[in-house]
């Protein structure tokens, strides 16, 4: 099988789970290229990606400059830029070498995938995650009733989309367990770490108001863009490569994420460094939004309500007690494995959901 990845951004240094998604499908024999729409400046941190061809999608192509207009271009400039839709005619020659088109996130690389099937009936899936859904482009839900698949990482996105009269097919994102080794626990004292970009979704805000009422001796690594101002005990590292985060990760013994839901209604889906951390056996705390709840429980961590300041303090505080931090972590790796959390049920659920419609 061809598979042509049409993506928005490469490379990125987020976004982890399509390129190990990626790999996953190469190894098993699928012949899968990139369609990289355009880059972002943080790509250069990108220590691990793909193993896969890539093609950056010009963007001043000449082919189809003077082109009847297709009724793929006709319906993109209702929803993209003019000098975007000219990208379409490059796309679609590329697109024709492939037996399918997928998708990560109902945005601008799903419309173009909408776009090349008006104009050649290749068939596309797309994999909706949050930002996308909660944030919704004008066109997403005419883009995915058209889609031959539409898949959602939780099952509160397959109930937003059924609202919507778009059937979705749930499968988890998931970490590749072989990557993560699961490791002692550092103590006594309390090791957090926090892993995001520095988006109001995310709520760093919230847990560097939290963190002026730790204990002295409480330390908070910071993997993010933030540039402002931090209490006692925090340290902002910046943005960092994908094996550096699994390092810092073998330091921590606790991985804190207060999701919220932002002003303009985005919000979390199911972070992936969520599931990184109970692979390598390391508690969270997670803020109670999306689907996080279907990951996370007091057998591997605390949840907390989306800007409960005082409840997070509370779940930190208890996060204080070694006994409590080696409890729920070393039960990460199995949880993962029971709840469908991982690559191997990512990658398997995907092809099951190309061949079922390959009859």
């Amino acid at each position: 099988m061809r598979v042509l990845y049409l993506l928005r951004y490469y490379p990125t240094v987020s976004e982890t789970f399509v390129y190990r998604e990626i790999d996953a499908l190469v190894a098993r024999g699928l012949a899968v290229t990139i369609a990289a729409l355009g880059a972002r400046p943080d790509g250069r941190l990108q220590d691990e990606p793909p193993d896969a061809p890539v093609q950056m999608v010009p963007r001043r192509p000449l082919v189809g400059r003077l082109a009847r207009a297709t009724k793929g271009m006709k319906w993109l400039r209702a929803h993209q830029r003019p000098k975007d839709v000219q990208r379409l005619p490059w796309l679609t020659r590329l697109a024709r070498q492939f037996d399918r088109i997928h998708v990560h996130f109902g945005g601008e690389a799903a419309e173009l995938a909408h776009a090349i099937h008006l104009d050649t009936e290749l068939p596309y899936s797309v994999t909706v995650h949050a930002v996308d859904l909660f944030r919704p482009r004008p066109a997403l839900e005419e883009v995915l009733a058209a889609a031959e698949s539409v898949l959602a990482v939780a099952d509160h996105h397959v109930k937003h989309l059924d609202a919507l009269g778009i059937t979705a097919r749930r499968l988890r994102c998931g970490p590749d367990l072989g990557r993560w080794r699961v490791r002692p626990l550092p103590g006594p004292e309390l090791r957090a770490l926090f892993v995001a970009r520095n988006v109001p979704k995310k709520g760093l805000s919230t847990l560097l108001d939290a963190w002026t009422e730790m204990p002295a001796d409480a330390r908070l690594e910071v993997i993010s863009d933030h540039d402002g101002p931090v209490p006692a005990g925090v340290t902002v590292l910046g943005l960092q490569p994908p094996g550096a985060v699994r390092r810092h990760m073998a330091d921590a013994n606790l991985l804190v994420l207060p999701s919220r839901v932002a002003a303009d209604g985005d919000q979390d889906g199911v972070p992936v460094v969520l599931m990184e951390a109970l692979a390598s056996g390391r508690p969270v705390v997670a803020g109670d939004v999306g689907g996080i709840s279907e990951l996370v429980d007091t057998s591997v961590g605390w949840l907390v309500s989306p800007d409960d300041q005082p409840q997070l303090v509370a779940a930190l505080r208890e996060a204080c007690d070694p006994g409590c931090r080696l409890e729920r972590g070393r039960r990460g790796p199995r949880h993962l494995k029971e709840r469908g959390f991982t690559l191997a049920d990512q990658v398997g659920g995907l092809l099951a959901a190309w061949r079922g419609h390959n009859g």
